[in-house]
C-alpha cells in the first residue's frame, strides 16, 4: 500500500494519539481526539465513539446528529421497558466475535449478515445513520474491561473514502496502537481511581510535562478563578520538573515544593518523583495540593473569658462564626425568634463587628 507524504504524517498522528490515552483528561476525551485523528486518516466525515458498556455508551462531536437519534431510538424502547435489540447489530456482534473481527465497514457488515438470512435494511442502527445522512462507515472495535471499545467513521455517501477498498488496511495499521492505548487504560484506571478516592487535589504529570490525571479535588479547586490565578502558575512550575525525570541522575532532585498564598490562606505545594509503571511505562511526577489549615473554633467558654460576654452571648457568637441565622439560633437554643435577634444585637454590638462574617473573623482573631 502507498501512502503519501500527508497520508503519512496523518497515520503517525493517529498512532501517537492511540498510543496516549493519559495526555487526555479522561478516557472519552482521549478516544475522541483519536477518532479524530482515524477519521483525518481514512477521509470520514463524522466520527462516533463507544466506551464500554455503559447505558448509553455513544459519543461525537461531530456527528451529534447520529449520538441524538441513537439516544431517541434507546430512549423510545426502554420507555416501553423493553431491552434495545436491533436484529442486524445483534447478528453482526455475534458473528465479529466468533471470528474475532476488529476492523469492520458497511459492505463487510452487510456480506456477513445477509450470508445468515439476515436483510441490513432490517436494522435500525442502520435506519438512523440513514435518517440523517449518511451512508457509508468504517471502524475499528476491541474488548475492554468495562465492555467493548469501538471507534466508528462515517461518510454521507456511499463508497467515497478516499482509499477504498485500502481503508481496511490502514485500520489494521492502527490496531496495535488501539489496544496498547486501551490497555494503558485498564491497567491504571485502578491508579486514577485511588487518587480520586483520596479526595484530596493531586496532580500526575509525564515526564514530558503533560497532565496523566487531576483528580476531582483539584478541579473543583482551580474552578474558583480566585485560587486558580495563584495556584496554576505553581503548577506549571513544579510541573517542569517532570520534563527532568527521563536523565536517572535528576530524578531524585525531581521533586520540589513551593508555598502560595491565596485569599483562604497558604498552600503547599509537593511535588514527588513515582517509579514507572504507575502512569505508563515512564516515570512520573505526582503533586500534592495541601489546603491551608482550619483554625480550630474557640469554644464558647474561651469567647466568654476573651470578649466579655455572657454565657448565652457566646453560645449565640459561637453559632453566628457557623453561619446560624437567627432563625437556626432559636432552634438550636429552644428561645423565641425574638430573644435570637435580641443576643444577636448584643453579640455585635460587644463584639464591634456589622456581620456574621465579622464574628467569625473577630472570634478566630482571638
Amino acid at each position: 500500500m502507498r501512502l503519501s507524504t500527508s497520508d503519512l504524517a496523518r497515520l503517525g498522528a493517529a498512532n501517537q494519539l492511540l498510543l496516549s490515552p493519559l495526555a487526555a483528561p479522561d478516557p472519552q476525551a482521549w478516544l475522541l481526539a483519536a477518532g479524530a485523528a482515524v477519521r483525518d486518516l481514512v477521509g470520514g466525515t463524522g466520527v462516533v465513539v463507544q466506551i464500554g458498556s455503559e447505558a448509553f455508551p455513544f459519543a461525537s462531536e461531530d456527528a451529534t446528529d447520529v449520538v441524538a437519534s441513537l439516544q431517541t431510538m434507546v430512549d423510545a424502547v426502554q420507555a416501553d421497558g423493553v431491552r434495545f435489540s436491533d436484529p442486524v447489530t445483534d447478528l453482526w456482534n455475534r458473528l465479529r466475535r466468533e471470528r474475532a473481527l476488529h476492523t469492520f465497514s458497511w459492505d463487510a457488515n452487510r456480506q456477513l449478515v445477509e450470508a445468515n438470512g439476515v436483510e441490513l435494511r432490517q436494522g435500525l442502527l442502520i435506519d438512523a445513520l440513514r435518517r440523517q445522512g449518511y451512508h457509508d462507515f468504517v471502524g475499528m472495535v476491541d474488548r475492554a474491561p468495562d465492555g467493548e471499545t469501538m471507534v466508528w467513521v462515517l461518510h454521507r455517501r456511499h463508497g467515497a473514502f478516499p482509499h477504498a477498498e485500502r481503508t481496511d488496511a490502514l485500520l489494521a495499521v492502527l490496531l496495535p496502537a488501539f489496544r496498547a492505548g486501551l490497555d494503558t487504560v485498564a491497567r491504571l484506571g485502578a491508579h486514577r481511581a485511588a487518587l480520586d478516592a483520596i479526595d484530596a487535589p493531586l496532580l500526575a504529570l509525564g515526564p514530558d510535562g503533560r497532565v496523566r490525571h487531576r483528580t476531582p479535588a483539584l478541579a473543583r479547586l482551580l474552578a474558583d478563578p480566585a485560587e486558580a490565578s495563584a495556584l496554576a502558575p505553581a503548577l506549571a512550575r513544579l510541573g517542569r520538573h517532570a520534563l527532568r525525570l527521563r536523565d536517572p541522575d535528576a530524578r531524585p532532585a525531581a521533586g520540589g515544593q513551593e508555598i502560595v498564598a491565596t485569599s483562604r490562606g497558604r498552600y503547599t505545594l509537593r511535588a514527588t518523583a513515582l517509579p514507572p509503571g504507575l502512569f505508563g511505562a515512564e516515570p512520573a511526577l505526582l503533586v500534592t495540593v495541601e489546603p491551608p489549615p482550619t483554625p480550630s473554633r474557640p469554644t464558647p467558654d474561651a469567647v466568654r473569658e476573651r470578649h466579655g460576654l455572657t454565657p448565652r452571648e457566646a453560645e449565640v457568637a459561637v453559632l453566628l462564626a457557623q453561619g446560624c441565622s437567627n432563625a437556626a439560633l432559636a432552634d438550636r437554643l429552644f428561645i423565641s425568634p425574638h430573644t435570637a435577634r435580641h443576643h444577636v444585637e448584643n453579640v455585635l454590638a460587644k463584639l464591634e463587628v456589622g456581620s456574621r462574617a465579622g464574628v467569625a473573623a473577630r472570634l478566630l482573631a482571638g
